[in-house]
C-alpha cells in the first residue's frame, strides 16, 4: 500500500469518525457540542456550522434550568459568628474553617475529574467588594483590576455585551449605581451592606431600599436557601470553565474557579464542568446561595495581584479582558 493511499485511509477515517460524532447514533455528542457552543458569547457559529437553527432550537428545548423562584431567606445567614475552630461537619467544612488567627481568606486547591479547582474562602463577607472599569466599555486583565483596587484576591465577576463592550445589566459598588443597561429589572448577585449574599432582579430605583452595597448581574443561581436548581438534560450550560460567588449559613463567602484545558489546547474544547458538576462542589462546601458568574474565557482568579489559575484565553498572561470582579477589600493596617 502506498504512503498517499495511507494517508487517504486516515482522512477518511477522520471524517467518518467527525461525521459519528456530530450527528450520531448518540445524543451525547450532539447535546454537549450544541449546549457548549451556544453558551459562549463570540462561538455560537460552532453549532451552526454542523446543526440546523431548527436542531439547534430542539436541544436548547430539552436542556435548561428550573430556575428556584424565591428570594433569598437572609435571616438564615449570620455574619461575624464563625463556628469554634474544631466543631467540624465534615473534611469539607475543616478546610473551610480550619485557619490561622486574623487570616482574612483561606485558598484552597484541588482536582475535580480532569480539572483544577481554585477556592478561596472568606471570612469576613463585609470586605468583599465589586470591582469595575473607568470607562465602562474597556476591558482590562483581573491582576491589574486587583492591583488598581489593592485587592488581597479577586475572581471575574459580571458579563458584557457584545454589541457595546458595555457591562451586561447592574453594576452597584458602595450603594451607588455605577451602570444599568436599563431602569427595568436586572438579574444580579449583590451583597447587603450587612454581607449578605442574595440573588434576585433588581432595578437601579430598588438598590437602596433592598438594603444593596455591591451588585454584579449574571446568571443563574444554582443554589438559593440551600435548594439546588433543578435541570433538565445538561442544563443547557454544556461544559465550560466557571466562575462562581457562594455564601455559607454561617456568612463565609466563597470564590470558586474551575478550570478547563487553558492554555492546553485540546481537540475536546475548552474543557470545564457543568453546573451539575459546579452545584455538587458547592454544596460538598455547604453553599446557601450560590451565583453563576461569566465564565468561558473570562474565568480568572488572582491573589495578591497574581494569576493562580490558567485560564483558556490566548490574552496578556493568559487573562481575558473583563468588565467587573468581585475582590476582598485590602488588609486593614495593624492587622498584618
Amino acid at each position: 500500500m502506498s504512503f498517499k493511499t495511507k494517508v487517504f485511509i486516515v482522512i477518511d477515517f477522520i471524517i467518518i469518525c467527525c461525521f459519528v460524532f456530530v450527528y450520531g447514533p448518540w445524543d451525547y455528542a450532539k447535546n454537549f457540542w450544541i449546549c457548549t457552543a451556544m453558551e459562549t458569547g463570540s462561538h455560537r457559529y460552532l453549532a451552526n456550522m454542523f446543526y440546523s437553527q431548527k436542531v439547534i432550537d430542539d436541544v436548547m428545548s430539552q436542556n435548561y434550568l428550573e430556575e428556584i423562584n424565591e428570594d433569598t431567606d437572609t435571616s438564615s445567614i449570620t455574619v461575624g459568628q464563625i463556628e469554634t475552630v474544631g466543631d467540624y461537619v465534615d473534611g469539607y467544612d475543616k478546610e473551610i474553617l480550619e485557619h490561622e488567627e486574623g487570616q482574612d481568606f483561606k485558598y484552597i486547591t484541588f482536582k475535580y475529574g480532569d480539572f483544577d479547582v481554585h477556592l478561596i474562602a472568606i471570612y469576613d463577607p463585609t470586605k468583599v467588594n465589586a470591582a469595575y472599569n473607568n470607562p465602562l466599555y474597556k476591558g482590562r486583565i483581573l491582576s491589574d483590576i486587583s492591583k488598581e483596587v489593592n485587592a488581597q484576591c479577586a475572581i471575574n465577576g459580571g458579563g458584557y455585551s457584545w454589541s457595546n463592550s458595555k457591562p451586561a445589566g447592574l453594576v452597584v459598588h458602595d450603594g451607588k449605581v455605577v451602570y444599568a443597561s436599563s431602569s427595568g429589572y436586572n438579574e444580579a448577585a449583590a451583597l447587603t451592606w450587612d454581607g449578605k449574599l442574595i440573588y434576585g432582579s433588581f432595578r437601579p430605583a430598588d438598590i437602596e431600599s433592598k438594603n444593596i452595597k455591591e451588585a454584579l448581574t449574571f446568571w443563574p443561581a444554582l443554589i438559593v436557601n440551600g435548594k439546588a436548581v433543578s435541570m433538565k438534560g445538561n442544563g443547557g450550560s454544556g461544559q465550560n470553565p466557571r466562575t462562581v460567588i457562594a455564601q455559607r449559613k454561617d456568612g463565609v463567602i466563597l470564590f470558586l474557579v474551575v478550570n478547563g484545558y487553558g492554555s492546553r489546547l485540546s481537540y475536546r474544547g475548552r474543557g470545564g464542568v457543568y453546573y451539575s458538576d459546579l452545584i455538587t462542589i458547592l454544596q460538598r462546601y455547604k453553599a446557601y446561595t450560590a451565583i453563576n458568574m461569566d465564565g468561558g474565557s473570562s474565568s480568572t482568579m488572582v491573589i495578591n495581584h497574581k494569576l493562580v489559575n490558567d485560564p483558556c484565553e490566548p490574552q496578556r498572561e493568559g487573562q481575558d479582558f473583563i468588565r467587573s470582579a468581585w475582590y476582598l477589600a485590602p488588609k486593614a493596617e495593624g492587622n498584618e
